[in-house]
């Protein structure tokens, strides 16, 4: 078989009859800034999802069966054969139930190398039967830009985003940008934004609206956009570029610079990005910037008082000063200072579970696992009966493959807290569903059981220990 794109995800959380589209490649649009000219923001178009409930009875069981196994073999990824099935299928089927099986042997027609042909007739027979096909329209626009055939593909794409498609609108954006009608763009993108605000749409946005919006309005698209997605790159790449083009805050442009490396640190414009990036750090450390930036100054401020208070031994209001300051930069979707704020409250307060879990948290949602570890760690060895922290760390070492470390977490936690029946409870769980252990999972709900008789919860930890 000659197959030219990904497998789909596998099929074992989906129902039997699930169809998923594969999503194709990026297409790249060129962000022309005066100091950083190969940035680029994808524009990408998605196959769409539907599920499949057909009713054929009347057409005997052998559609029914071609269909459900073409349905089986394009959920595995496996085209060639998809495809072939549910041509067959759809060739002994009628009416509208007809239209939705020839698209989805468009779909998988269009994963197989050398059958783009047999795919565009395929989805022009569903479209032929039924024209508010949905997944057909969207599908037949995205295999004609991949030809490049782009007026015939906005036509179906229209189409798709009149029944109500954002990807469509997102589809359509692109073409205009390959176009050079950033006008076009911007108001498919608004619509886009409108139906499904996400970081693909806001970090295209920002960039196709140079011409309608401000700088600190393209600024806070593209915050935004890290915020919602940290390991995005393009979004990463984008902000950076535009802090850095304007000479805005260097640090925060280094700060996005460095995020991009750490997401993709083989692409082929990292020698440009580590050239920019000492750059930002030499007009740091010069003040070489067009305008000093408030919300920094505002968390500046903040952390200086922080570490007034911590000179003074109280650590407890370095602690509040620090977390003030990560507010600030919360609200303003400053993922660069919320972590400087976080550091910052980890090394003042450095006997505080509550400073390392919240540095390990926020390291988390950067999809900076490894670093979080330590974090998470450290509050455990400060607190470990603290119950807040437990779950999170248990999860995160498990993820890692650091089952060991995990199992010492536990066992800290189980004597640290050895007179609260809710943490044994939490800890009893964590052994069973993190870490497959029944035994030292049943272990523990009996100790709940025999050493607190009058605990309330006694059914549930019962209950687990039957099942």
């Amino acid at each position: 078989m000659n197959e030219d794109r990904g497998r789909l995800a596998p099929a074992k959380n989906r129902r039997k009859d699930e169809i998923v589209g594969a999503r194709r490649p990026q297409s790249i649009l060129p962000l022309h800034l005066r100091e950083l000219e190969s940035i680029v923001t994808p524009v990408k178009t998605f196959i769409l999802s539907l599920s499949l409930i057909f009713l054929l009875s009347a057409c005997g069981r052998n559609p029914e069966s071609l269909n459900r196994k073409g349905v089986e073999a394009l959920n595995a990824g496996e085209y060639s054969k998809a495809a072939r099935l549910l041509e067959k299928a759809a060739e002994k089927t009628e009416g509208a139930n007809a239209s939705e099986i020839w698209g989805h042997a468009g779909l998988a027609a269009a994963h197989v190398k050398d059958r783009k042909g047999d795919a565009e007739s395929f989805l022009l027979k569903a479209l032929e039967l039924d024209q508010g096909n949905l997944t057909a329209n969207y599908n037949l626009g995205d295999l004609l830009i991949q030809q490049n055939r782009f007026d015939e593909a906005a036509i179906y794409l229209e189409q798709a985003a009149a029944l109500g498609s954002a990807e469509a609108l997102e589809a359509l954006a692109g073409i205009a940008l390959r176009q050079g009608n950033m006008d076009n763009a911007y108001s498919y993108l608004q619509q886009a934004r409108a139906r499904d605000e996400n970081v693909r749409v806001l970090t295209t946005l920002a960039v196709a609206g140079k011409g309608q919006l401000s700088i600190d309005e393209s600024r806070m698209l593209l915050q935004k956009a890290v915020t919602m997605d940290p390991n995005y790159a393009p979004a990463q790449l984008n902000l950076a570029a535009l802090l850095d083009q304007h000479r805005l805050d260097p640090a925060q442009a280094a700060s996005h610079y460095e995020a991009f490396l750490r997401i993709l640190p083989e692409d082929e414009k990292v020698p440009l990005v580590h050239e920019r990036l000492q750059i930002m750090l030499q007009r740091q450390a010069d003040g070489d910037f067009s305008r000093p930036d408030p919300v920094r100054r505002e968390v500046e401020a903040l952390l200086d008082q922080a570490s007034t208070a911590a000179a003074q031994d109280d650590k407890r209001s370095a602690l509040q000063y620090c977390l003030r300051a990560n507010a600030v930069a919360a609200r303003a979707q400053r993922t660069d200072l919320r972590e400087r704020s976080l550091r910052a409250a980890a090394t003042l307060a450095p006997d505080s579970a509550r400073a390392h879990f919240g540095l390990g948290q926020f390291l988390l949602s950067q999809n900076r696992q490894t670093e979080a570890m330590v974090s998470m760690e450290k509050a455990r060895e400060i607190a470990p009966g603290l119950a807040m922290t437990l779950r999170p760390g248990i999860l995160l070492a498990t993820d890692l493959g650091r089952k060991e470390a995990a199992t010492a977490m536990l066992q800290a936690a189980e004597q640290a807290g050895a007179a609260n029946p809710d943490l044994l409870l939490e800890i009893g769980d964590l052994y069973a569903e993190a870490l497959n252990n029944d035994r030292e999972s049943k272990r523990v709900y009996n100790v709940i059981l025999n050493g607190f008789p009058d605990y309330n919860q006694r059914a549930e930890v019962q209950a687990r220990l039957n099942r």
